[in-house]
């Protein structure tokens, strides 16, 4: 019985830190899943620029920032990716304009929100991927990789 109860401490201690450890990707992840039916690799490191949203499933604005050690070939298979190249480069740029402009003029302080967007600029070039979903309430999200920097730039508009 105590040999049973001496293995089984250290089993679940070691579970309850993983999850606390892991748990605001995969709090992330279960919320992209359930909004967006996009599924977004496990980064090395989550980054949140801003958040104006008041929790689940409220309205509001996220900008998230992930970090990976290869992005490239997490996305191949993934669903709704779509390579950017000359065609699509514009679009890409267009709906990220939109984010911007939206969140520039929903919020308040405006000057903060601009400064963050220079602060953290998204960068993309061809062949880099992107997943663009808009809902019938207007709400929307734009998911950019960049192969180069290893980063995934997330951005949700919640109406």
């Amino acid at each position: 019985m105590k040999k049973k109860l001496l293995i089984w401490i250290p089993v679940l201690l070691l579970i309850i830190v993983l999850i606390t450890v892991n748990w605001n990707y995969i709090s992330q992840y279960t919320e992209w899943k359930l909004n967006w039916e996009i599924g977004i690799p496990r980064p090395i490191k989550i980054e949140t620029v801003f958040h104006t949203r008041n929790g689940f499933p409220s309205e509001g604005e996220v900008f998230h920032v992930l970090h990976y050690k290869s992005i490239e070939k997490k996305l191949e298979d993934k669903d709704g990716w779509i390579s950017i190249n000359e065609d699509s480069f514009d679009t890409v740029s267009g709906h990220l304009k939109k984010f911007q402009k939206d969140v520039a003029n929903i919020n308040k302080d405006t000057q903060q929100f601009n400064m963050l967007f220079q602060e953290n600029p998204v960068t993309f070039e061809e062949e880099d991927k992107y997943f663009y979903k808009l809902e019938e309430d207007n709400s929307y999200i734009l998911a950019i990789s960049n192969a180069k920097e290893q980063k995934l730039f997330v951005m949700e508009w919640i109406q």
